[in-house]
């Protein structure tokens, strides 16, 4: 077993008890492995704004270049991410989703104010804004490759990205928490926040090798 599935399969072990953390996480069996939508360019820092969708809910945010985007929910047939560039210059805009290793959609423009649009399946349906909406912001390190176990009272998802990302919870069921892994790498300490409905409600926190932040 590498270190990262050994921390893995310790910290698993510490959530599937009778009281988790602070009596608040419990019995939580991992779910699959998610897949992220990468939002990429030539440029690093363009703007941008984004929504990002499933059978359920939609989120919608503003970000740079780069960013990886995960919804934390067992993984529909359908979903999809429309990202529109704000700015008027020609630098290079691309989304993509990626499921395991492999790339499923991937869209590029170049043109000012540009729009791409990425997805898996087809929406017949029109989801609503998601309710709670609940995000949590890896800050950094950058363009580093990780993986986390995020959870609520019933599930946890494991996630594999690179920082920065943002993991958008979708109906948890109870509190969360995540918990990011360096795997035994030496990259530096993870920096990470939490908020709901638009409110921090975990300030920005930094630790390592591993850190864990909890909604309280």
């Amino acid at each position: 077993m590498s270190a990262l599935g050994a921390a893995l399969a310790v910290y698993s072990a510490s959530c599937n008890n009778q009281t988790g953390f602070s009596g608040s996480v419990g019995n939580t069996p991992n779910g699959p492995k998610l897949p992220s939508f990468q939002i990429l360019g030539d440029t690093v820092g363009t703007p941008f704004t984004a929504t990002i969708s499933d059978d359920r809910s939609f989120w919608t945010l503003q970000g740079n270049v780069p960013l990886s985007i995960v919804i934390a929910n067992p993984p529909n047939k359908n979903a999809q991410v429309v990202v529109t560039k704000t700015t008027s210059d020609n630098s290079s805009l691309t989304a993509e989703i990626i499921t395991g290793n492999h790339i499923k959609d991937v869209q590029e423009t170049s043109a000012p104010f540009g729009t791409v649009q990425v997805q898996i399946g087809k929406q017949r349906t029109a989801p609503g804004a998601a309710n709670p909406d609940l995000r949590i912001s890896l800050l950094g390190p950058l363009n580093v490759k990780y993986q986390a176990l995020v959870e609520d009272s019933n599930t946890g998802f494991i996630v594999q990205a690179r920082a920065p990302t943002v993991i958008v919870f979708d109906t948890p069921n109870g509190k969360v928490d995540a918990t990011f892994f360096s795997g035994g790498r030496n990259f530096g300490n993870f920096v990470a926040n939490m908020s709901l409905n638009g409110e921090i409600v975990v300030p920005t926190t930094t630790g390592g090798p591993n850190l864990t932040i909890r909604q309280p």
